[in-house]
């Protein structure tokens, strides 16, 4: 009996140095970003942008091909890690892909884009949108960067590692891009694995005027349980808005909120058991903004299950959209209701003109 528990004592002692070692090493190769980092631009084309103008854009977490009509997610009460095979992901970014060429925009502001990642099967999404929109300049910037993310579903279905975040492209020539990091993190050793988000903030000159159009991309924290990181989030959003009032600016920041707009509180209630998405504060935006949503239909759906439109436990959610200021007129603001075939996301598409 004294051989076997030592023995034990042996076997779960290495494990606890295989386990420290293992969370070490994560720490060692955590990603560090700077506040604001400049980002590269590839694709730079030659057409400016004029007053007065009409322009397209749309919003749209391709949930990194790989979130379709047919999966669930572990984290949201699913089962799954990952799709089952590198065909379901090329068969999805297909579809994102015809959505995309089929509503044609002058600015595409993507979410959850794989640069290389196990859950996506090392496909690079960043380069299949660059050949996809060939005249199109593209920025891209980390919000999601881990040598491994340790979570499991089983010992073959598990997350590994990621490269993913936030890609813009438009068709016009773009003067600066930066990623600026949002305050918060997660604390150790949770966070060493984990998102980093950020906002990619584009700015473009504008022919005949001395002011700036400046487009964010953003995708805002999910699972965050006592609402500090996004009240840190959203902070730095409004102070950044203010900021570009002073600067008189016009403003365009679009993408996946993780939170409920205030007029669409009550639209999609959380169901007993399943994720609530928090709504934004109904006083956030500083003055001189205004939202951009078109709240007649869902904007994402819950990964408790795969999608079925007839189940009492699909849950909706209304968190994509837009903020522009008020120097922009919004003409339209329209949800392209796809049902989820491709990305737990629908994508948003709205048109402006720069006053």
């Amino acid at each position: 009996m004294k051989k076997i528990i030592k023995w034990f004592l042996k076997i779960v002692l290495l494990i606890v140095l295989i386990a420290g070692g293992f969370v070490g090493y994560l720490t060692l190769t955590e990603y560090k970003p700077k506040p604001i980092e400049e980002i590269q631009i590839e694709q730079n084309p030659t057409l400016k942008v004029t007053q007065n103008q009409t322009i397209s854009l749309m919003t749209f977490n391709t949930g990194y091909a790989g979130l379709g009509e047919d999966e669930d997610f572990v984290m949201d009460g699913g089962k799954k890690g990952r799709p089952d095979s590198k065909s379901v992901v090329e068969d999805y970014l297909d579809g994102i892909e015809g959505l995309i060429t089929t509503h044609d925009a002058d600015i595409y502001l993507l979410q959850e884009v794989d640069l290389k990642a196990r859950r996506s099967y090392e496909i690079n999404q960043v380069d299949h949108y660059k050949a996809l929109l060939p005249t199109y300049h593209s920025t891209f910037a980390y919000n999601f960067n881990a040598v491994f993310v340790p979570f499991p579903v089983s010992l073959t279905d598990y997350i590994g590692p990621v490269k993913s975040g936030i890609q813009t492209l438009a068709k016009y020539q773009i003067e600066s891009s930066e990623r600026h990091q949002f305050p918060g993190e997660f604390s150790w050793p949770l966070r060493v694995a984990n998102l980093k988000r950020a906002m990619l903030v584009n700015t473009y000159s504008i022919e005949g005027s001395t002011k700036k159009l400046v487009v964010v991309n953003l995708h805002m924290s999910a699972y965050d349980g006592d609402g500090s990181l996004r009240a840190q989030e959203m902070n730095y959003l409004k102070t950044f808005m203010e900021t570009q009032t002073s600067l008189g600016n016009y403003v365009i920041i679009g993408g996946d909120f993780n939170q409920t707009f205030p007029t669409a509180v009550d639209i999609y209630p959380p169901k007993p058991g399943l994720y609530q998405a928090y709504p934004i504060e109904a006083n956030f935006l500083p003055s001189g903004y205004i939202f951009g949503i078109d709240i007649t239909d869902p904007t994402c759906r819950l990964l408790n299950q795969p999608y079925n439109p007839n189940s009492e436990l699909t849950q909706y959610y209304i968190i994509d959209g837009f903020i522009v200021s008020d120097n922009i007129t919004i003409d339209s603001v329209d949800v392209i209701q796809d049902d989820f075939k491709y990305s737990d996301h629908n994508p948003v598409y709205m048109t402006i003109t720069l006053n």
